[in-house]
């Protein structure tokens, strides 16, 4: 959901003390890939690498859409719209993919919660999962193709101390969990974690805090198919973490000892972020009408 409270300096002022709290910086080289056409993408809040078409992503709008994704190609154009039947799109604010024993997956995050009354007066926060639909980019013509499809899993979920606003998702496939950061000031921004079930059904939860994390105001986050480095971003820039190892480190030693600021292009409201397939380069969008699709290429793939 669209923020229209924050003040602008105390974002900038909240974003300095996270760069300071980081101290070394990535210098990422950024090219504009496309334009995004689509008059429906008004408000872009979710991005995901599409892992069954290439040189594809996943997009979905902020609150007030109906409960979609969009597949745009790296030229820009609308290749397919997916339907996800029987939920509402309260406030999806951060979509992921990701592959585990070879079937790919999407995970859908309804979590946004700007007046924090999530489970109070509005919907809980939930996760969507989907089995990533397969869509022909070489079958495209002049009007996109549109699809529906079920919601393998739902993921009601609270926080274990309190309300917050999130708007920021990943999955960890090494360790099998759900990743949530917080969009938060630098003194309660922190991040969550869910286990990950793959099977069909309803589950409630409630999320494990893992660590606090100087990742100020994050409006999204992606995790590199490695499994070593996750991508945290603001509407201002953003974080890196690196893990040595998958298997033995855990964030929150990363988040100690390995943050590192990451520098962005300027966007209208920065709200999404992904990896490519490869792992070696970011892809970033913002909310609004014909937004650039940004490919941000990492020195020495990191």
């Amino acid at each position: 959901m669209t923020d229209r409270f924050y003040c602008p300096c105390l974002i900038v002022l909240a974003f300095c003390c996270s760069a300071v709290c980081c101290g070394d910086e990535v210098t990422a080289v950024a090219k504009e890939l496309c334009v995004v056409q689509d008059p429906q993408i008004l408000e872009a809040s979710g991005l995901a690498i599409c892992r069954t078409a290439k040189n594809t992503v996943w997009m979905h709008n902020d609150s007030g859409d109906v409960p979609r994704l969009f597949l745009v190609g790296f030229d820009g154009a609308t290749i397919g719209i997916v339907n996800v039947k029987g939920v509402t799109a309260f406030d999806w604010e951060d979509v992921c993919s990701f592959e585990i024993d070879g079937e790919s997956w999407l995970l859908v995050g309804d979590i946004g919660d700007n007046a924090r009354k999530r489970g109070v007066t509005t919907p809980v926060y939930q996760l969507l999962l989907l089995k990533e639909p397969k869509l022909d980019a070489s079958t495209l013509t002049t009007k996109a193709s549109e699809v529906s499809i079920d919601v393998v899993r739902t993921i009601k979920f609270e926080f274990p101390d309190g309300l917050y606003d999130c708007e920021s998702l990943a999955v960890d496939t090494t360790t099998k969990q759900i990743l949530l950061v917080t969009k938060s000031d630098p003194f309660t921004c922190a991040m969550y974690s869910l286990p990950l079930t793959l099977t069909s059904g309803v589950e409630t939860l409630k999320a494990e805090r893992v660590t606090p994390i100087s990742a100020t105001f994050a409006t999204a986050m992606d995790l590199s198919p490695d499994g070593r480095q996750l991508a945290i971003v603001s509407m201002l820039g953003g974080v890196m973490l690196t893990r040595k190892d998958p298997q033995k480190d855990s964030w929150a030693d990363a988040s100690m000892n390995s943050l590192k600021t990451l520098t962005l292009p300027n966007r209208k409201q920065g709200e999404s972020v992904c990896f490519t397939t490869d792992g070696n380069s970011l892809l970033l969008n913002s909310e609004g009408a014909l937004q650039p699709l940004w490919k941000i290429e990492l020195p020495n793939g990191e």
